[in-house]
């Protein structure tokens, strides 16, 4: 999507308490270890000599990914979903878990300080006594939102570095605040003579539970500059707040040969929301589109300058729809689309005076939070989720099993399931992908593979079936595993898909009712059948001998040759020319189950090849 959460983890709600050494056999929320490096001192110190900023300082979050020209961050993180009627889209989440998704602690209800973020020096030095006397700083702070509520006991503080290089505690905000994690407060703290010196620093610190994310905060909109007041609490911008709503519903893809045969039978609505930041009432406009992700050309415009109805006043915020969407050019080939919406708001960059001449300030840009852009995959694959990880989820037992429901309305072909294992230090392991048409009985397709290596925490493990498994209605797509210790799997939580999720840890089938999210769990799908025996080629060819020892022949004319190991892994062989067509040399192969896939013209075949 657009304005996608980064790499680092933004979480809500965990509904169930997370012990590391839990032997309780259940369905977890669980903290992704990502494998990233730690920043030392050093390293901040380095970013720190580096750096100066001057005012005015502005950041509301809406961007792809954490300013790091702005911010050294240790443990915080950005996020598009968590808050509750945030300010605009976007915002920052303080918790109890590193920049590397790792808990603080260990031991189970250890407290501490966790979270915080600094912003980098900022010089505030030379001002005229007017300005000295109105710098203020601004910012909208949320106990809990969608994650885990701060206790009495947590606090969330605003700490400014003063000329001594000591930090001063100047706010401080306790937990327990049940009442204020569905809405925004607004602190204006004024910036003393104390701390107006070329080297100064502002943080947010939390302190709470250690050994999760727990005892979470939400802060946004932050805002420092001179020539302000107290009672400065309104901005000349308006904001989208919310990612669009999904125009599949509950999906976030559906493959191009299924939209080709009823597109509108998928095809919905959109919306977003709206908030006005001013005091003041101002006509605004919005639009709906779709485009190609990759030129950005026009597919279909669905809503075009649509004016709002009556005008947005001061303060309002408010929810907006699109109109319904139908017949929309699909392409020929696989491919991403995008759905944006954005805003015409009048929105500009910030004015302001200096020694009595007008300026704008290009460092604050109103207009960048007023378009939000959604990818729609249009490949083929049918997704909850939308690639990007929030969380783990998983169980703790050998032999279990976890499943996710997908249902289709004509026959298809399963052509392969992607599964992002998050866990780096689980890949090389072993599982039993498995296909069931009904839980209850024998699986449809088994096989066992191994878990492979990547590189990036949303990369997707593509995992082959190797044999036809044509599927019609409800259909289920998992794996068993074959350890005592979590296996981790990613958790969109963009839109709760958690009724799609089962599991199997005692012997019996169990729907989930606590995890909320969309395991990442895809089905790759085909209209036709993936693999045809020789007789059924339309195009003569043979192929053997069947099982492989050391080389197999394919006998007619070829143009293209691509072989596939046990793992899905497309492999380079020595493949030669014989007077009767192609000769491939498997030797020294493992044995397993290979996939030889052949281009004839535009016509493609596949054999599933048994190496010995």
């Amino acid at each position: 999507m657009g304005l996608l959460k980064p790499i680092f983890l933004q979480i809500f709600i965990l509904v169930l308490i997370l012990s590391p050494y839990s032997s309780i056999a259940q369905f977890q929320q669980l903290p992704t270890p990502i494998q990233a490096p730690q920043k030392s001192d050093s390293f901040a110190n380095k970013r720190i000599k580096a750096e100066r900023l001057t005012l005015p300082f502005w950041d509301d979050f809406s961007g792809p990914q954490l300013d790091t020209n702005k911010w050294i961050s240790e443990g915080a993180t950005q996020s598009t979903t968590v808050a509750n009627a945030a300010p605009t889209i976007g915002t920052l989440l303080l918790d109890g878990i590193d920049e590397a998704g790792r808990p603080y602690s260990t031991v189970q209800f250890e407290q501490g300080l966790t979270d915080k973020i600094t912003s980098f020096p900022i010089d505030l030095s030379g001002l005229s006594t007017s300005e000295a006397n109105s710098v203020y700083l601004s910012f909208f702070w949320q106990p809990g939102g969608k994650a885990e509520m701060p206790d009495p006991n947590d606090f969330l503080s605003l700490q400014f570095l003063d000329q001594d290089s000591l930090w001063v505690n100047v706010w401080e905000k306790s937990g327990g605040l049940t009442a204020e994690e569905f809405f925004f407060t607004q602190e204006t703290i004024k910036v003393l003579p104390k701390f107006l010196h070329d080297k100064f620093q502002f943080r947010f610190q939390i302190q709470g539970r250690s050994s999760g994310p727990f005892d979470s905060w939400i802060l946004d909109y932050v805002f420092l500059h001179k020539n302000r007041t107290e009672t400065d609490l309104s901005f000349p911008d308006r904001a989208l707040t919310l990612s669009n709503s999904r125009p599949f519903e509950k999906y976030s893809a559906i493959p191009l040969f299924i939209l080709q045969k009823d597109q509108d039978t998928f095809w919905n609505t959109t919306s977003n929301e709206f908030k006005n930041l001013d005091n003041g009432f101002r006509a605004m406009e919005y639009t709906f589109e779709i485009r190609e992700k990759a030129n950005q050309n026009v597919v279909k415009t669905i809503n075009s300058n649509t004016p709002f109805n009556p005008v947005p006043v001061g303060q309002e915020r408010r929810t907006f729809g699109s109109n319904t969407i139908s017949n929309v050019p699909l392409p020929d080939e696989e491919m991403d689309y995008e759905l944006i919406s954005y805003l015409v708001t009048g929105d500009g960059l910030l004015n302001g005076v200096e020694n009595g001449i007008p300026i704008t300030y290009p460092e604050v840009d109103f207009r960048i939070n007023d378009t939000v852009r959604t990818t729609l995959p249009i490949r083929d694959f049918l997704a909850y989720d939308d690639g990007s990880v929030d969380y783990s989820a998983g169980i703790n037992q050998r032999s279990g099993m976890l499943a996710v429901r997908y249902e289709v309305s004509s026959t298809v072909y399963l052509k392969g399931i992607s599964i992002n294992f998050t866990n780096f230090t689980q890949l090389g392991g072993v599982i039993d992908l498995m296909v069931w048409k009904e839980l209850e009985e024998e699986p449809i397709f088994k096989k066992e593979v191994f878990i492979p290596t990547k590189t990036s925490l949303n990369e997707f493990a593509y995992f082959e079936v190797d044999q036809n498994v044509a599927i019609d209605g409800s259909f289920y797509i998992g794996f068993t595993q074959f350890t005592n210790d979590f296996l981790y799997v990613g958790l969109d939580k963009t839109y709760d898909n958690g009724g799609e999720i089962f599991f199997n840890a005692t012997g019996s089938w169990v729907q989930n009712e606590t995890v909320e999210g969309s395991l990442m769990i895809r089905a790759h799908l085909l209209g036709t059948p993936p693999f045809e025996s020789e007789s059924e080629a339309s195009v003569p060819l043979k192929i053997y001998p069947n099982p492989v020892v050391g080389s197999l022949l394919i006998e007619g004319k070829v143009d293209t040759i691509n072989v596939y190991d046990p793992m899905g892994r497309n492999i380079i062989l020595p493949i030669s020319d014989y007077d009767k067509g192609k000769n491939v040399n498997f030797e020294g192969m493992q044995s397993g189950i290979y996939v030889v896939k052949t281009t004839i013209g535009k016509e493609q075949k596949s054999f599933r090849i048994l190496v010995k």
